[in-house]
């Protein structure tokens, strides 16, 4: 089946695009407070303590080497940062609202993904939404219609060359439907019955799957609604793993920008980069997909529906896109969003 090219960016808005990594973060890390270290695990299980403790104080959070570095815009909260474990980064500068820029971008291409623009999300280190418009005649007039009468603190924009994203049909196992290949993702469960997760545009419109020697793997299938791009196969007992390539789903604690993340693709095979950023909206074919996480890791097609999963077995996502130089920016759904769009639970081993 012939790839969809999400009009010049496939979910993969961030390959060719310049993120906050070359952007001098606009804040000043706590003074007299020592750098905590922590491993990727330690610093995706801080998160969440960290986002409950510090409200509506927080402005970010990601992984730099053995560091969770959270933005605050209160410096007093520096200390209780410190005493969770991460190293507090105070914004020195006036506080911006990121979350107001997403709304009215998503209210501005609510009726279509303008043909110039490649993605749009949240750079968690400078805590600014990154607009990133292909490069070209038309990109300063687009970027200024679409973020006109918006803070201008709160958004920046990039240009990227024409990225040519493709939506890759066709971790795992190759499975097929006899017209498409894709990629096995997680092994999940309804309750009563054994699901295997993929990508949505995959089952859709699809019945029967086989495996790469032929076997049959299931016929009956469910697609996900609201835009989410998963599908799951209903599966015999016993017959798929909770494990990704050798590696055991020990659950699904998603992990924070920075940290080191491997798709197994049906096509790339083991594929691992870094995540560089969560709730990504890209474009796909004029069609906005929302709720992305980009990574630096290259896809190839028939990569769709492959898992992401960290070094310790926490599962990520399932694959979507890439696109970007050498389809090396790749994105994917959350597991945690897929299993939630299709009622299923995620099983682990």
């Amino acid at each position: 089946m012939p790839l969809r090219r999400p009009h010049r960016l496939l979910l993969a808005a961030l390959g060719t695009v310049a993120i906050g990594v070359a952007v001098a973060v606009p804040a000043t890390a706590a003074p007299g407070l020592p750098p905590v270290t922590v491993g990727e695990d330690a610093a995706a299980a801080l998160v969440p303590a960290v986002t409950e403790a510090l409200g509506p104080a927080l402005a970010g959070t990601w992984l730099a080497g053995d560091r969770l570095m959270v933005g605050t815009w209160d410096a007093g909260t520096a200390p209780l940062i410190t005493a969770l474990g991460a190293t507090p980064v105070v914004r020195d500068e006036p506080r911006r609202d990121p979350a107001a820029v997403l709304s009215a971008l998503a209210a501005r291409t609510a009726t279509g993904m303008p043909g110039g623009l490649d993605s749009y999300g949240v750079d968690p280190r400078t805590e600014q939404v990154v607009l990133s418009v292909v490069d070209g005649p038309g990109a300063d007039a687009l970027a200024a219609r679409l973020t006109g009468g918006l803070d201008p603190s709160a958004v920046r924009v990039e240009r990227v060359a024409a990225p040519a994203h493709r939506q890759a049909v066709g971790g795992g196992d190759t499975i097929t439907d006899g017209a498409r290949r894709c990629t096995a993702g997680f092994a999940a469960s309804d309750g009563s019955s054994d699901w295997l997760i993929t990508a949505g545009h995959c089952t859709r419109n699809s019945s029967s799957w086989y495996a790469a020697d032929g076997s049959t793997i299931g016929s009956e299938v469910e697609t996900a609604g609201g835009g989410v791009d998963v599908g799951a196969i209903a599966v015999g007992p016993g017959s798929v793993s909770a494990t990704v390539s050798g590696i055991r789903v020990a659950g699904s604690r998603p992990a924070p920008v920075g940290s080191s993340v491997c798709l197994y693709g049906s096509t790339s095979g083991r594929s691992c980069g870094t995540i560089q950023r969560t709730d990504m909206t890209v474009n796909f074919e004029g069609q906005s997909q929302s709720g992305l996480t980009s990574v630096a890791a290259c896809a190839q097609e028939g990569d769709s529906g492959a898992p992401y999963i960290t070094s310790s077995g926490q599962a990520q996502g399932v694959h979507t896109g890439a696109g970007g130089d050498g389809n090396c920016t790749s994105y994917f759904t959350p597991i945690r969003t897929a299993t939630g769009a299709l009622g299923l639970t995620l099983r682990t081993g």
